[in-house]
């Protein structure tokens, strides 16, 4: 085996780790930045009315495996979440609601999902 041969299996596990704590760093600084600051058991800061809605939005797909979960506050602030199934992928949508408004166009369920919540 030459010297550089020696050298390679443990210069790719040194970059490796390297490479996965900086990735560790970075997610966790982004976490902190990006995350939703609720107090648990705060008047007006935790949640305080929510909604479930399943539904299925694709004529190929059997069930009703797609939810929105929309999650409010006592000011009427908070998100919904929506979760749409399909045959080979499931995609996660986000949208922020302020004061009972949300800050993007709503489809038909999550117009439901949101009346529920405000109800509750």
């Amino acid at each position: 085996m030459s010297p550089i041969s020696l050298w390679i299996e443990p210069a790719i596990i040194a970059v490796l780790f390297v490479w996965t704590a900086v990735l560790t760093y970075f997610t966790v600084k982004t976490y902190r930045l990006t995350r939703y600051k609720v107090g648990f058991g705060t008047e007006g800061k935790s949640f305080s009315h929510w909604s479930l809605v399943r539904f299925n939005p694709f004529s190929d797909t059997g069930g009703q495996h797609s939810f929105i979960l929309t999650l409010l506050n006592a000011h009427q602030d908070g998100l919904i979440i929506t979760s749409l199934h399909g045959r080979g992928v499931t995609r996660f949508y986000v949208k922020k609601v302020t004061g009972g408004q949300a800050d993007q166009e709503l489809s038909q369920e999550e117009k439901t999902a949101l009346a529920q919540a405000l109800k509750s």
